[in-house]
């Protein structure tokens, strides 16, 4: 299983291995299983909810937002330490499970290089561009509990209901051969697949970029004219 169609996304966490029977398993395809599925994707999302309403929730904005001359930069500074967090929870993550695949199996056979660098390498982009959208909503609805359903829903494929409506809509409309779910940050993660094209992975790269820019000058937007 290279990659993962629409059909098949269930709701709930599902990580399933793509190793063919009699080959050994790699380091690629546990990363795959795991990424695809969202299960790393939900230790992230979590702490970025958290995080980002860390000093609302808390008061201390009261205390700081009136010294910041443009309160753009709190959300702006929130989506950077977003991004170091990411990057180091995935690199850490990819350690582990290289020295994991070494106990287990006692060798660390990675597989193809190139396109697990192609795959790792998009998916870290869709990772933080979901990292955005959840920060987004937690700071917006200045909720910890409702963003943080709804930030697991994406995580557990609950939405594909939601885009299943939309996809029937329009094609009610006329609108024939498209899914909704292939345009979104989540969708992406779960069906790139493991050995993507170029344009695959660009295509991936410019949804996950448009998301996560939109819900940046959302956030910012919603932030500067609420009263701290």
């Amino acid at each position: 299983m290279e990659s993962v169609s629409e059909g098949n996304l269930n709701v709930g966490l599902n990580v399933t291995i793509p190793t063919k029977p009699g080959e050994k398993v790699t380091v690629f395809d546990q990363v795959f299983a795991n990424m695809q599925s969202k299960f790393v994707a939900l230790f992230l999302v979590i702490f970025a909810v958290l995080f980002s309403t860390a000093d609302i929730t808390s008061g201390y904005i009261k205390n700081i937002g009136g010294q910041v001359k443009e309160r753009g930069n709190l959300i702006l500074s929130k989506a950077i330490v977003l991004l170091i967090y990411t990057g180091l929870t995935l690199f850490l993550y990819l350690v582990i499970q290289a020295i994991c695949q070494y106990a287990v199996f006692g060798a660390s056979k990675w597989g193809d290089m190139e396109m697990f660098w192609r795959y790792f390498g998009t998916e870290a982009v869709l990772h933080y561009g979901l990292v955005l959208i959840c920060m987004a909503v937690a700071i917006i609805l200045k909720n910890n509990m409702l963003s943080m359903t709804l930030s697991v829903c994406l995580c557990v494929n609950v939405l594909t209901i939601v885009y299943s409506v939309v996809d029937k809509v329009l094609r009610d409309m006329g609108v024939k051969d498209f899914s909704f779910i292939e345009h979104t940050v989540s969708g992406k993660i779960s069906l790139l697949s493991m050995t993507p094209k170029v344009s695959d992975c660009v295509n991936a790269i410019g949804i996950a970029g448009g998301f996560g820019l939109l819900a940046v000058l959302l956030t910012i937007l919603v932030f500067r004219r609420r009263d701290i």
